[in-house]
């Protein structure tokens, strides 16, 4: 064989590994592309099932999510959300959490009233403890909620503010969520 055929033919190999090798990356990008959209659609699903402005808009903003965030906000504020609606959105969450998608950092479900203590029982149960933040001013939240927030929030380490304001708290569970805040420095316990 002719020096000048083996330099072709190796010229040629090395494009086509390297074609190939490109092609492989592509894929697998494409591939974990659409991972991360399937771990995220439960939430997305359940947020458009509401038809309602807000959670459309943080539906669509969770579909602008990008590979690398590692992390997402959840601020459902005046959504008007029903109790069945909220049991869907907080089993989504947990869907999420559960299948290693990214961390909800900041919750907040202001100004729904239908949360109530039946709702924030729900949430307890479904939330995980990345959350720095959870707001649920003026949600009809009673003592019985404010406890179970109390208790979910003592194993979530990461909880540097809990804001319960306007709710229908009693003064005895006002100085359960004092005592609490004060036992942990690194947090803020607003009620």
């Amino acid at each position: 064989m002719k020096r000048s055929s083996i330099k072709t033919l190796l010229k040629t190999a090395s494009v086509c590994v390297f074609s190939f090798s490109i092609a492989m990356h592509v894929f697998a990008n494409n591939s974990f592309s659409e991972k991360e959209e399937a771990i995220i659609n439960p939430l997305i699903n359940a947020l458009r099932s509401t038809n309602h402005p807000v959670s459309n808009k943080v539906a669509e903003t969770l579909l602008s999510l990008k590979n690398t965030d590692s992390s997402y906000d959840l601020h459902l504020r005046n959504a008007d959300l029903t109790y069945n609606q909220i049991t869907l959105i907080a089993e989504a969450i947990k869907t999420v959490h559960e299948n290693g998608g990214p961390s909800l950092q900041s919750f907040s479900m202001s100004y729904n009233s239908s949360v109530g203590d039946e709702g924030v029982l729900i949430l307890v149960k479904n939330l995980p403890h990345t959350i720095t933040e959870i707001g649920l001013v003026q949600s009809g939240i009673g003592d019985k909620g404010a406890e179970a927030l109390i208790r979910w929030a003592t194993h979530a380490k990461q909880l540097r503010w809990l804001c319960v304001e306007e709710n229908i708290l009693s003064n005895n569970i006002k100085d359960r969520l004092r005592t609490f805040g004060q036992e942990r420095s690194d947090l803020l316990v607003i009620f």
